[in-house]
C-alpha cells in the first residue's frame, strides 16, 4: 500500500514536471515566434518604406527632368549654344552675369551673340582698335563704374603691345576682377608674338586667363571669312561659345 502511494506521488510529480517543461518551452517558442514575426513585419515595413522612397525619388527625378527638358526646349539661347557644348545651367548663369567686353572688329562682328548670351553685358568694340589705344578707355570705365567683375578683352589682332600699355590696362582693372583675354587667330605676321606675350602676361597676373581661340579654331578655316581672321557667320557661335566656356567654366 505504501509503495503504491509513493509510486502515485512520483508519477504525479513527473507529470507536473513534464507539464511545466512543456509550458515553459511553449512559452519560449511563442515568445520567440512573436519576436520573429515582429522583426519580419518591421523588416517588411522598412523594405516597403525604402521601395516607396526609391519610387518617389525616381518619380521626382523624372518630373524634374521633364521640367528641365521643357525649359530647354523653350530657351532659344540654349538652342543656339547647346551644340557648342554649353550646358543649360551655364546658359542660365550667363544670363545673370554682369560682363564688360572690350575688343576690336573680331569681337564686334559677334556683338549680337555676346548680347544674346550675356544680356547684362557692357559692350565696346570697334574696327582696327589696337592695345595701345585702350589704357585711357579702361581708366574711364573704371572711373565711371562700368567695369564688371568679369572682363572680356579681344585685342591683339591689329598689332603687338608694350609692357607699359598692358600694365596700365591691368592696373585699371585691378586684381579683384577676372580678366578673360582672347588670343589671336590670324595670318598677320605679329600673331605668334602677340599670343606668346599674352601667355607670358597670364603668368604675371593671377586674375588673367587666356581664352584659346587660336587653338579652338585650328583646322576650322570654315569658321573664318576669306581674310582668315574674322569669324564667319557659321564661325561666330563657335567663337562666342569658346569665350563663354572659359568664363563659365565654374558654372555647372
Amino acid at each position: 500500500m505504501h509503495r503504491q502511494k509513493t509510486s502515485s506521488k512520483a508519477g504525479l510529480i513527473w507529470t507536473i514536471v513534464i507539464l511545466a517543461v512543456i509550458l515553459v518551452a511553449g512559452g519560449l517558442w511563442f515568445g520567440l515566434n512573436r519576436q520573429a514575426q515582429a522583426r519580419a513585419q518591421e523588416a517588411s515595413s522598412v523594405s516597403r518604406s525604402k521601395a516607396r522612397s526609391v519610387a518617389e525619388s525616381r518619380s521626382a527625378a523624372k518630373a524634374s527632368q521633364a521640367v528641365e527638358a521643357s525649359q530647354k526646349a523653350a530657351d532659344p539661347v540654349y538652342k543656339d549654344f547647346a551644340a557648342d557644348g554649353l550646358s543649360y545651367h551655364q546658359v542660365q548663369a550667363a544670363k545673370e552675369l554682369s560682363v564688360t567686353a572690350v575688343g576690336d572688329s573680331v569681337m564686334l562682328g559677334s556683338e549680337y551673340l555676346y548680347k544674346e548670351l550675356f544680356p547684362k553685358i557692357y559692350f565696346d568694340a570697334t574696327v582696327s582698335r589696337q592695345i595701345y589705344q585702350v589704357p585711357a578707355l579702361f581708366k574711364s570705365l573704371a572711373a565711371s563704374g562700368k567695369l564688371a567683375n568679369t572682363v572680356i578683352i579681344g585685342l591683339g589682332t591689329n598689332g603687338t603691345f608694350t609692357n607699359e600699355a598692358f600694365q596700365s590696362i591691368m592696373t585699371s582693372i585691378g586684381d579683384q576682377r577676372q580678366v578673360y583675354w582672347i588670343n589671336v587667330r590670324s595670318d598677320a605676321k605679329w600673331t605668334d608674338e602677340v599670343n606668346r606675350d599674352l601667355g607670358k602676361m597670364a603668368k604675371r597676373y593671377k586674375n588673367l586667363h587666356i581664352v584659346d581661340w587660336h587653338g579652338a579654331s585650328a583646322g576650322h578655316d570654315d569658321w573664318l571669312t576669306a581674310d582668315k581672321t574674322h569669324p564667319s557667320t557659321d564661325g561666330q557661335p563657335h567663337y562666342v561659345a569658346t569665350v563663354a566656356k572659359a568664363v563659365l567654366a565654374k558654372a555647372q
